[in-house]
């Protein structure tokens, strides 16, 4: 193997030995050599990990369950499908309160299908003042222009 001189900020270096000491990894050069490994497989498409043990090493210390987006059945609210017709049905009637306070109640705030609806929602508000004609200024009538005799 070649030998190779990085030089880290110690902030770096001690979250690496936290790594080591919680026994994540067996020595702070199998961090090394597994990080060069999964950064190179992930940017270079024909790439293959060198490492002893990557996929084992992977598997523990990335677990793909924490990784995974869950799934409609993996919550507390709606399927997110019915949650965007009731949004949607509820914007076209222009009841913009009642969808908020449905999102409000059935997601937790941040989460990626409450974003979501949020959004389209206010694609619909957009939709409503868009579609809206905007009013000219009214053109003063010709009885509007003659002048205005006061009586005295």
């Amino acid at each position: 193997m070649v030998k190779s001189t990085v030089r880290f900020p110690e902030s770096v270096v001690g979250e690496i030995e936290t790594l080591v000491e919680e026994d994540r990894f067996e020595s702070k050069s199998e961090f090394y050599r597994f990080s060069t490994d999964y950064v190179l497989n992930q940017v270079l498409d024909d790439y293959e990990p060198e490492t002893i043990d990557y996929a084992e090493i992977k598997s523990e210390v990335m677990p793909e369950a924490e990784r995974e987006l869950r799934s409609d059945a993996d919550t507390d609210h709606p399927p997110f499908l019915e949650s965007v017709s009731f949004v949607r049905r509820l914007a076209l009637r222009g009841k913009f309160n009642d969808a908020e306070d449905f999102i409000d109640h059935q997601y937790a705030a941040g989460d990626r299908h409450a974003i979501l609806l949020e959004e389209l929602l206010r694609l619909y508000r957009g939709d409503v003042t868009a579609d809206a004609p905007a009013e000219p200024p009214a053109e003063p009538s010709e009885r509007d222009r003659q002048p205005v005799e006061r009586d005295r």
